[in-house]
């Protein structure tokens, strides 16, 4: 990968920024959608139902359900030595519409289910939600597939050692390469790991130095996700416990 990066980074002409942007890149997983794909009991999806171990209660806040999001089935993910686990599966939901109006940045925003192993599952319908005017019995769903990759920083805020400065990066001639470079590292806006991407945000998501990005989403019309008025949802994890298979503790924010 970091071969094809170099022959990129020369294409774009954007060789005096190498050694800056070959040692920030840092692996990521593109999440694809599969067409015409019906889910099968554990496959990663978007949307739709989770599958959770027989017997589970779906979460609540107060009378509130959360919203599920979607599952990742580690298994499915093409083995690497990048630190995630092998196998589980990992289950998202979301604060939506409660009466308390939650935010992204509560600790209780994002609830998470992780299986280690999920060999008795069955598929769960959720409650009604009476502040959400969203079809829970036949939600969107789309089964998804995951492709390797790297990424690099998004924004000068996202890089200790940013080397672009604002004359040369706003006269929009090296903004349009490095953004286009960047993008050419991704087959989809959805992915986990690598840097978090947003819309509008003027400052770094990442909640602190032992914390990484853990997945970006982007809203979307089918899913009925829209997140900060149709921007990008990112969530994050503490380092230690991912390496721990420890998701309980998940943070959020949007834009």
């Amino acid at each position: 990968m970091i071969n094809n990066l170099i022959e990129a980074i020369e294409a774009k002409k954007l060789s005096k920024y190498r050694e800056f942007i070959c040692q920030s890149t840092r692996p990521a997983i593109d999440i694809i959608r599969r067409k015409n794909v019906k889910p099968s009991l554990g496959c990663s999806r978007f949307g739709g139902k989770p599958d959770l171990p027989v017997g589970s209660q779906w979460p609540m806040r107060k009378s509130v359900p959360y919203r599920f999001i979607g599952q990742i089935n580690f298994a499915e993910i093409p083995p690497s030595d990048i630190g995630i686990p092998s196998a589980g599966l990992l289950s998202l939901f979301v604060l939506d519409n409660c009466d308390d109006d939650p935010f992204w940045g509560d600790d209780d925003y994002v609830y998470t289910v992780f299986t280690q192993e999920p060999n008795n599952l069955e598929t769960m319908t959720s409650p009604p939600n009476p502040n959400l005017q969203l079809d829970f019995e036949n939600p969107g769903v789309a089964v998804v597939e995951f492709h390797h990759t790297i990424d690099i920083p998004f924004d000068e805020y996202q890089a200790d050692n940013w080397p672009f400065t604002r004359d040369t990066f706003d006269d929009g001639l090296e903004c349009e390469a490095y953004y286009e470079l960047r993008k050419s590292l991704h087959k989809s806006n959805d992915y986990l790991l690598g840097y978090p991407s947003h819309c509008s945000l003027a400052y770094n998501p990442t909640p602190g130095p032992e914390w990484i990005s853990l997945l970006t989403i982007d809203s979307d019309d089918n899913l009925e996700w829209c997140w900060h008025d149709g921007d990008t949802l990112m969530l994050f994890i503490e380092k230690e416990k991912l390496a721990n298979l420890d998701f309980s503790k998940i943070k959020a924010d949007a834009g």
